[in-house]
């Protein structure tokens, strides 16, 4: 009897430690989704500031396009900001 009592005794005990493990588990489980939910949000982030500095990028190529082409410098100016509010009314019709 006394060693089904030993036995018992060892059972319990391997299943509290069991019992804290999957808590311990369970927590670094959700510290961990959080932490992946934060590094998708930046990486979206991410991905649209490259796609804004892409844009950018592309509408100075185009100014300096146009003043190669001969158009003044107001000319190219007025010309950017055409493509910008183009650009703008995209977005916002994306937003909506």
């Amino acid at each position: 009897m006394n060693r089904l009592s030993t036995k018992l005794t060892n059972l319990r005990s391997q299943v509290q430690k069991l019992n804290s493990l999957f808590d311990q588990l369970k927590l670094k489980n959700v510290d961990l989704e959080r932490e992946n939910q934060e590094l998708h949000e930046k990486l979206e982030r991410k991905i649209d500031r490259i796609k804004a500095l892409k844009q950018e990028r592309d509408l100075i190529i185009n100014a300096k396009s146009l003043t190669e082409v001969g158009l003044s410098s107001s000319e190219a100016r007025h010309k950017v900001n055409e493509l910008i509010r183009g650009i703008d009314k995209c977005i916002a019709q994306l937003n909506q």
